[in-house]
C-alpha cells in the first residue's frame, strides 16, 4: 500500500509523496486529498514477541503515563480499543487506513474513515469482476461503473447505514461509499470504503471517492511522474493528471 496526498497549494498543485509510496513491498498505489492522515495499521498490530510489539508496548506506557490518575483505567480501555480494532482491520485485509477532516458546507466540522483492502480473487475480465463485486455487496445503492485511465473498469457504490443505540449514544446514520478496482492481472480486487457521519456531504464524498478511483495503479507510478515533473516526457500519468482529479 502506497499513499501520495495532493494538498491545495497555489498553482501549481504540490503532490506529497509518502514514504510507503517507496516502500519495494507496496502492491497499490493511490493519491489522497488534502486533510486524511494515515493510520498505521501494522504498527498498532505488532507481530507478539517483536521488536516492534515492545516498542508498541513502551509508546502505550508512556500515554497512560500522561493520563490523570481517576482516568487511567478509561485511557487503558481506550488504548486496548484501539489494538483490537487494528487487529480486526488486518484480519479482514484492511492494508491502508487513513482519517479525514475536513470542514462541511455548514461550517461544522466533518470526519471520516478510508481503508483499503487487497484482495486475492479467482480470474475473470475486469468488467465483470467489477460488476460481481459491487452487486455481491449488501444493502449497496446507487451503483454505477467507472472508467479509469488506461481504460481500466471500476464499480462505485454507496449506502446509508443505521448505527445501532450503543452505550446511550442517540441512533445515527453512516454513509459509506465503496470502489471495486481490479487489477490488471485479474487476479486481485482493490477495494477502498470510506465512511463518514456527515451524510448531508454525501455528494461531496462520492465525487471525492470517484477523483480518488482515477489515481489508484497497481504498478509504481513514480518513476512516471518524476520524469513528468522533470519534464523529460508528457507520457503517461503524472502529477499533473493526479492533481486534476481532485479539481
Amino acid at each position: 500500500m502506497t499513499e501520495m496526498t495532493e494538498k491545495s497549494a497555489e498553482v501549481p498543485k504540490r503532490l506529497f509523496i509518502d514514504d510507503s509510496a517507496r516502500d519495494p513491498s507496496s502492491k497499490i498505489w493511490y493519491a489522497l486529498p488534502g486533510g486524511f492522515f494515515d493510520v498505521p495499521v501494522d504498527a498498532l498490530d505488532p507481530e507478539p514477541g517483536s521488536e516492534q510489539e515492545a516498542h508498541l508496548d513502551r509508546a502505550l506506557a508512556l500515554v497512560l503515563d500522561l493520563a490523570p490518575g481517576d482516568r487511567r483505567d478509561r485511557y487503558a480501555g481506550a488504548l486496548r480499543d484501539v489494538r483490537f480494532m487494528a487487529g480486526q482491520l488486518r484480519s479482514e485485509g484492511i492494508i491502508g487506513c487513513s482519517l479525514g477532516m475536513h470542514h462541511a458546507d455548514d461550517g461544522s466540522s466533518a470526519s471520516s474513515v478510508l481503508t483499503v483492502a487487497l484482495r486475492d480473487i479467482g480470474w475473470a475480465p475486469a468488467k465483470v469482476t467489477a460488476v460481481r463485486a459491487v452487486s455481491l455487496r449488501e444493502s449497496a445503492e446507487n451503483m454505477a461503473l467507472l472508467t479509469l485511465p488506461g481504460s481500466r473498469p471500476a464499480a462505485i457504490s454507496d449506502t446509508l447505514i443505521t448505527m445501532p443505540d450503543l452505550d446511550g449514544a442517540p441512533v445515527r446514520e453512516v454513509y459509506q461509499c465503496t470502489l471495486h478496482i481490479p487489477a490488471p492481472s485479474g487476479t486481485q480486487l482493490g477495494i477502498l470504503t470510506l465512511s463518514t457521519t456527515a451524510v448531508a456531504s454525501r455528494a461531496h464524498y462520492r465525487t471525492l471517492m470517484e477523483d480518488i478511483a482515477h489515481t489508484v495503479s497497481f504498478h509504481d507510478p513514480l518513476p512516471e511522474i518524476e520524469r513528468t515533473t522533470r519534464g523529460d516526457t508528457a507520457d503517461g500519468p503524472g502529477a499533473g493528471d493526479i492533481a486534476s482529479d481532485f479539481g
